[in-house]
């Protein structure tokens, strides 16, 4: 089955105190890699997260934006740094007795100082919110693979046309090989009578020809090409992730139309050898497209 690298999903769960959106956006990529952006102390849910996205998604590049509202995710706590207020305390008090000073000390201005006195965000989330977090991701998830299966459908479409048209090629071209074989024949015999005329030993000659008629034979390029094709509607076939394949198969197939470029002087096989290059080319930027 064909599916797109590129898509997107977004899916939210709520409770009474919480509502998780988790949104993911989905490109090319030659591995599958997931990036999150979510509150910090949620970090250590990240294995979790990526495992539930590779359950549905095996290749692409995923970024993961979650968004919360509704209460805090954490509790806060107070965190007071008493070795350091400790140090001012005992400063001031020095500085009291040293400079007989009548002011009071004034703990309001440790309160205003976040040097001394902060609010931070505790270790430990609520367990409400990973559940909602992990079920969104979950669903976004589904959704994201839903529309690349859609998304999918139309590229395998298009694949299909170019087999198709790739097909018909192949033909044309097999057609022509039986006039390019005759014309490369009697040019080769044109230009040996020129060279030494009638007098020369023809079995040796008709040897030679063959030699080099066999060396201009694509009819094994074209075998391959059609077995390349066979295989290539296959594996649009399987429930499996087929990028990688299609994409060595686009080599194999290149590499055997080359061979027959070289090979045919025949002016509409290399027409058709033109066309094929083409064909093979537009596969290929698709096909970059494909899990």
């Amino acid at each position: 089955m064909v599916k797109s690298m590129t898509g997107f999903g977004r899916a939210g769960k709520q409770s009474e105190n919480f509502k998780v959106t988790v949104e993911l956006k989905a490109v090319n990529h030659r591995y599958l890699e997931v990036l999150f952006r979510m509150p910090r102390v949620f970090a250590y849910l990240e294995s979790k997260l990526k495992k539930s996205v590779a359950e549905q998604i095996k290749r692409g590049r995923i970024e993961c934006a979650i968004t919360i509202e509704g209460n805090k995710a954490t509790k806060e706590k107070l965190v007071v740094n008493w070795d350091l207020a400790d140090e001012y305390i005992r400063f001031m008090r020095q500085a009291t007795e040293r400079y007989q000073m009548t002011e009071p000390l004034n703990i309001q201005e440790l309160l205003l100082d976040p040097r001394f006195l902060e609010i931070v965000e505790g270790n430990e989330p609520d367990s409400e919110l990973e559940n909602l977090l992990l079920g969104a991701t979950t669903a976004a998830s589904k959704r994201l693979d839903e529309m690349r299966a859609v998304e999918g459908n139309e590229l395998a479409l298009h694949l299909k046309h170019h087999l198709d048209m790739i097909s018909k090629y192949l033909q044309e071209i097999q057609a022509f090989v039986p006039e390019m074989e005759t014309t490369y024949r009697e040019r080769l015999e044109s230009r040996l009578l020129g060279y030494v005329g009638e007098d020369f030993d023809k079995a040796l000659v008709l040897s030679e020809i063959a030699i080099l008629l066999e060396k201009s034979d694509i009819n094994e390029e074209l075998e391959r090409m059609g077995s390349h094709v066979k295989q290539f509607s296959h594996i649009l076939l399987l429930e499996e992730p087929i990028g990688r394949k299609l994409d060595f198969l686009i080599q194999e197939m290149n590499r055997e139309i080359n061979t027959i470029g070289s090979k045919a002087s025949h002016l509409e096989i290399t027409n058709r050898v033109v066309e094929l290059k083409t064909t093979l080319e537009k596969m290929r930027e698709q096909i970059q497209n494909v899990e």
